[in-house]
């Protein structure tokens, strides 16, 4: 080979060089999962290990997961928890793991964590104390739920405990405690069921104030719901709740001409005085002449308007 074309072949091997060097990209590095440090005691007994923490959750949802562990039981069923309580900077932990799902796949599988995780926030459920995740089994071992189902005959359960399944086919083993508090029904046990055989009272029905919710508190039940307008079903929701609550407290001023919810309490107490009416809502002249005996009989100002002080003689 002559000495030209030594130095064109020399050449050409340091061009083709120097091309490779400075145009081929170099590979991108893995993707690597970056989260934040945790120095919360609790945060760090739920890293090691320690899921299942109440430490933090709220009376309210305490009560409720009593009374679904007693649900539970009376059927046959077993529950186990996954995690209940869940403080802000282990909260921040697992959303920061579902924002990179494919880098911190090791995490996610670790944690178990389905496809919604709530940002890291004061409010959210766990943090705030209102929410726990569990699994529940049937008699015969199958399970209730899972991440992306919910049985039927579980979501009424929980209804009557005062929890509910906001993500039923995302999450289906989240639990949160119900905005509107818990149903009770026929075998409903406790305080929340001694006040509302007080109340029940205090509307002009009959009931014996023993907390618990048998058939005669359930035949009552029906009988306020039919009177005022609701779902005849014997269960005492948020709605029945609501209502005979604000009726039995209320010191609303009646006279005659006065019509409605409150007027039909007000006749029912007076036939458990013993000056019997039908309790018809509207606010007659034999309303009125009731109001007025019954007035007198207690040394109240015979006038036939019912105030405050009427109200509670009535229910005394």
């Amino acid at each position: 080979m002559s000495t030209v074309k030594k130095k064109f072949f020399s050449l050409a091997v340091l061009l083709s060089l120097l091309t490779t060097t400075f145009l081929t990209v170099p590979a991108q590095a893995a993707e690597s999962c970056v989260l934040s440090t945790m120095t919360d005691p609790l945060a760090l007994r739920m890293e090691a290990g320690e899921t299942v923490i109440w430490d933090g959750v709220t009376a309210d949802l305490l009560a409720a997961k009593n009374r679904y562990e007693s649900l539970i039981r009376a059927k046959g069923w077993s529950i186990t928890y996954n995690s209940a309580y869940r403080p802000y900077q282990y909260q921040k932990h697992l959303y920061e793991i579902s924002q990179n799902p494919t880098a911190c796949s090791a995490e996610k599988t670790k944690h178990g964590l389905g496809t919604l995780v709530a940002a890291p926030s004061y409010t959210a459920p766990h943090t705030a104390g209102i929410a726990f995740d569990a699994t529940v089994k049937n008699a015969s071992g199958v399970a209730l739920n899972g991440m992306t189902f919910v049985n039927s005959q579980l979501v009424a359960v929980a209804e009557q405990a005062g929890l509910y399944f906001p993500h039923t086919t995302s999450d289906g083993v989240h639990h949160q405690l119900s905005p509107t508090g818990s149903v009770l029904s026929v075998g409903s046990t406790g305080p929340e069921v001694t006040t509302l055989q007080t109340n029940l009272n205090k509307v002009g029905y009959t009931v014996t104030v023993d907390g618990i919710f048998g058939s005669g508190t359930e035949s009552v039940v029906k009988q306020f719901q039919s009177a005022h307008g609701l779902t005849v079903d014997g269960k005492v929701g948020s709605a029945t709740s609501t209502k005979l609550n604000t009726l039995a407290a209320t010191t609303k001023v009646l006279r005659v001409g006065s019509t409605g919810d409150e007027v039909k309490v007000l006749q029912r107490l007076l036939t458990k005085k013993g000056y019997p009416l039908t309790a018809d809502g509207v606010f007659g002249s034999g309303t009125e002449a009731a109001v007025k005996k019954f007035q007198q009989a207690k040394g109240l100002t015979v006038d036939g308007i019912v105030g405050s002080a009427t109200w509670n003689k009535l229910r005394s």
